[in-house]
């Protein structure tokens, strides 16, 4: 199985070779595709690279604070999510959180470099082998073992380069999204109750008002229809049943209805009353 490496810059690039060479030793089944220069990515791209990416069933995006913005990860990132379900296109992260991210890549499945979440990445690559899969045991027993190699590479890689303080987005472009996000949620939430609630309760009272206009059924069929209005009628109150006193002492004596006819008493003679 092809897992495409994904990288920019001086610092991903050895960082795409240490993920290389350590993964077809943990997944003897898995062959790593790496492209060895930028030149050879722009010069090449028409022929091997683009047969490469479609070809591939996993895509690993080496992203580090200098490439977060870079054209080319953007570019084979957009063409692995052509050919892959998201949920394969694997952003691994290197120094740089989530909260980092902007644009196109917001929309994957991000990996921490540690432990436990490169470990939920090599079980994915795995699962994708199909019958060929590691048993779930073995791959744990491999991967410890391994593990600690492809650590220590990847931290002397991190540890040899200047890292600049401060925040990979700025506060304004952080606030922008928090606003966009919020404007979604408020249009998401502009229709206070679900249109099913607002449908029932027209489809009762329409057919209550038909009922008594025409004349048709008795009591008990108004009760009915009712009943049927009460689960929308329900939903709506309780939302608003803590607001008053009033509103709640209604909602009391609207959950204790029966929906059930009262037969009548038996009527009084009034000839018995009559003294001639």
């Amino acid at each position: 199985m092809k897992v495409f490496i994904s990288w920019s810059g001086p610092v991903s690039r050895r960082l795409g070779e240490a993920i290389r060479d350590w993964l077809p030793g943990v997944l003897q089944l898995v062959t790593p595709y790496f492209t060895p220069s930028d030149i050879e990515k722009g010069g090449r791209w028409a022929s091997d690279i683009a047969k490469e990416l479609s070809s591939s069933e996993i895509g690993i995006l080496c992203i580090t604070r200098d490439n977060i913005h870079s054209d080319w990860i953007l570019f084979e990132a957009g063409a692995l999510s052509k050919s892959l379900d998201k949920s394969y296109v694997c952003p691994i992260l290197f120094g740089i959180s989530n909260t980092d991210l902007s644009g196109p890549l917001k929309q994957f499945q991000t990996t921490e470099f540690s432990k436990p979440d490169f470990h939920k990445l090599i079980s994915l690559i795995n699962n994708r082998l199909g019958d060929s899969k590691l048993p779930a045991k073995t791959l744990d027993n491999v991967f410890d073992k391994w593990w600690p190699d492809l650590e220590e590479k990847i931290n002397e890689i991190l540890s040899s380069i200047t890292i600049v303080d401060g925040p990979v987005r700025s506060d304004r472009e952080v606030i922008d999204e928090i606003l966009s996000l919020s404007r979604v949620a408020s249009r998401q939430s502009s229709q206070p109750f679900p249109p099913k609630v607002i449908e029932e309760l027209l489809t009762g009272f329409i057919k209550a008002h038909e009922t008594d206009a025409n004349r048709m059924g008795g009591y008990q069929d108004s009760l009915d229809i009712l009943k049927e209005m009460s689960r929308a009628v329900r939903y709506i109150a309780k939302k608003y049943k803590d607001s008053s006193p009033a509103i709640g002492e209604l909602y009391g004596e609207f959950d204790a209805l029966t929906y059930e006819a009262i037969e009548p008493t038996a009527s009084v003679d009034m000839d018995d009353d009559i003294p001639f």
